[in-house]
């Protein structure tokens, strides 16, 4: 005795595949380790240079700030950006000399 089952449906291959086409990558992490040393962060010359994507306050365990696709600790530098302070609503930088916070969120400038 067999069992199985029959479709009158002709599949063709080209109907079957995913098409990602202008899709993210669900395999790809949105942030590594590896981006540590980003060229995001090379040509920076002030703070306004910098984008926060965002941070992660953990005053035990240590935080982390993401900008300008960089993940970086207190302490640590890239490029002419240093990571001085963490705050669960921004960080501060010191940046060619001039120490400025960031904040994540940003208030939109009227008229834009």
């Amino acid at each position: 005795m067999a069992f199985g089952m029959i479709s009158t449906r002709a599949f063709s291959a080209a109907e079957d595949l995913y098409n990602s086409h202008g899709k993210r990558d669900p395999f790809m992490p949105l942030v590594s380790l590896t981006s540590r040393e980003s060229p995001g962060l090379l040509g920076v010359q002030n703070v306004e240079d910098l984008e926060m994507q965002g941070v992660v306050y953990d005053p035990k365990k240590g935080s982390i700030v993401i900008v300008n696709g960089s993940v970086l600790k207190e302490g640590e530098e890239s490029g002419s950006v240093k990571v001085l302070k963490i705050a669960p609503e921004g960080a501060t930088f010191l940046v060619n000399g001039v120490e400025a916070f960031k904040p994540v969120y940003e208030e939109e400038k009227k008229g834009k």
